[in-house]
C-alpha cells in the first residue's frame, strides 16, 4: 500500500502502521514515516514560496486586480 504523503501527525501514524504491516522493524518504519513527512513539508513550503514569488512578480508588472467602479446605481 502506498504511503500517505502529508505532513500531518495522522498521516505519520498511518505510514508507520503500513510499514510495520509490511514487515519492517518499528524503528525503521518510524524513520521512513518521518522522512515522508519531512519531504511533504519541504514540498509544501516550495509550492507556497513559488506562489508568493509569482504573486509579487505579477504585482510588479502591474497585473493586480482592478477595483470595481462604483456608480450611483451600484457596482459594475
Amino acid at each position: 500500500m502506498p504511503l500517505v504523503k502529508s505532513a500531518s501527525k495522522k498521516a505519520v501514524g498511518e505510514n508507520i502502521s503500513t510499514e510495520v504491516k509490511a514487515g519492517k522493524p518499528h524503528n525503521q518504519a518510524v524513520a521512513i514515516a518521518l522522512s515522508v513527512q519531512d519531504k511533504a513539508k519541504k514540498r509544501k513550503n516550495t509550492i507556497e514560496s513559488a506562489y508568493k514569488k509569482h504573486m509579487v512578480s505579477g504585482e510588479e508588472k502591474g497585473e493586480v486586480k482592478k477595483e470595481s467602479k462604483k456608480t450611483e446605481m451600484g457596482e459594475y
